[in-house]
């Protein structure tokens, strides 16, 4: 009889089994649903705040001239499926060259200048802002980079200052959600925009393309 009863029961190791397996098929499922559907963000930019303005600044002028050579400039990331390929783009639903214009604008602003024509012209090469998800079955790596090439030319068009801004940004463990896309490039590009204000060269550039 005992045996008639154990006889078609799942012994407790099997259970254990089949649920993971479920577990296991329902996760990549999951995932590689997240991974169909395209994401968007809107860039913004925080100036810094406390910034101590440069005496004469208000006598200054200054011009920002940004030129987006991305290849495809609204696309700013991917969703990838368990095995790395990419299924969607992550898109930018505003001008990403024209928040960049709107950064710099700020920080020159805020250290007294007059951004206007007719004064120095700081010109900007927008080479890359991306980030790049590297997928594993557990575990994922956002990495970030931002990289553009800035110029300060005086009101003769003579080149007074140049450099190459390379920034990057790795963030362990992050879902490939178009939020957490939007945060890791928001931080980015602040970091560019504000890392170049903090060389004196740059600055001392910008006073010397429009001299009182």
């Amino acid at each position: 009889m005992s045996a008639r009863k154990g006889k078609g029961r799942m012994k407790p190791m099997q259970k254990s089994v089949r649920f993971g397996l479920f577990a296991v098929v329902g996760m990549t499922i999951i995932l590689s649903g997240c991974a169909t559907g395209s994401g968007y963000v809107t860039l913004s930019y925080l100036p810094q705040y406390n910034v101590t303005r440069i005496p004469g600044t208000e006598l200054r002028r200054a011009q920002v001239i940004v030129i987006d050579q991305r290849a495809i400039r609204d696309r700013v990331s991917a969703r990838k499926n368990m095995k790395g390929v990419e299924m969607a783009p992550i898109v930018a639903t505003n001008d990403v060259a024209g928040v960049l214009t709107d950064a710099m604008e700020a920080e020159l602003a805020n250290r007294g200048y007059v951004v206007d024509a007719g004064g120095a012209v700081i010109e900007v090469r927008l080479q890359k802002l991306y980030t790049d998800f590297n997928v594993g079955f557990w575990s994922r790596r956002a990495d970030t980079e931002s990289l553009f090439n800035v110029r300060v030319l005086n009101v003769d068009g003579q080149e007074l200052f140049q450099k190459n801004i390379r920034e990057e940004w790795s963030k362990p463990g992050m879902t490939m959600s178009a939020k957490r896309v939007n945060k890791a490039l928001d931080a980015a590009l602040r970091e560019m925009v504000q890392s170049l204000f903090r060389d004196p060269v740059f600055l001392d550039a910008v006073n010397r393309g429009f001299p009182i």
